[in-house]
């Protein structure tokens, strides 16, 4: 089956399903923070490095970076952070939502190693393990979900973008 010029066969759907089991693993050890937090360090330098590149992209400033968890007396942590010196309405949305560009990443892994047709191995599962903590933490923290809403003049301004672009696409394809 080809899916926007990619072939995706029964390889992809088998590694697909490993990388979502492995996925479902670290989301089951999320209540072991000190392990979790071992165990999630790929995702976690995935996750802080993409707050930092599209931070400095976006003007943002980041001034201070932390890959060292933090635990809480109440039981969670803190798996690292990123620190900006100017948020702005421009660009809050961007530095909080840009965890997601790891899932696209993930998939891209997914798919570059299921072509390749491999042989199950401790090397694929290897990979199927960082595609699947990059996956895992492509999701907005509480404190990304936080930086965005900080500035709402920002959500106004893209999603009136969003939703300006949406009406021109539907009436160029009519």
């Amino acid at each position: 089956m080809n899916f926007g010029g990619f072939s995706i066969g029964w390889s992809f759907c088998g590694y697909l399903a490993v990388v979502i089991a492995i996925a479902a693993l670290l989301h089951r050890l999320r209540g072991t923070p000190r392990f979790f937090s071992l165990v999630s360090l790929p995702g976690t330098i995935g996750h802080e490095v993409l707050h930092f590149l599209v931070g400095t992209l976006a003007l943002a400033r980041p001034v201070k970076v932390s890959l060292l968890p933090k635990f809480h007396r109440d039981g969670s942590a803190t798996l690292g952070y990123v620190m900006f010196a100017n948020i702005r309405w421009y660009n809050a949305l961007w530095v909080g939502f840009a965890p997601l560009l790891a899932l696209p990443g993930a998939l891209w892994l997914v798919y570059f190693r299921s072509v390749q047709i491999p042989p199950l191995s401790p090397w694929e599962l290897a990979w199927g393990y960082v595609a699947a903590s990059l996956a895992y933490s492509c999701l907005p923290s509480k404190a990304d979900v936080d930086i965005v809403l900080s500035k709402p003049a920002g959500l106004v301004v893209y999603a009136g973008i969003a939703a300006m672009s949406c009406c021109v696409w539907l009436k160029m394809t009519a």
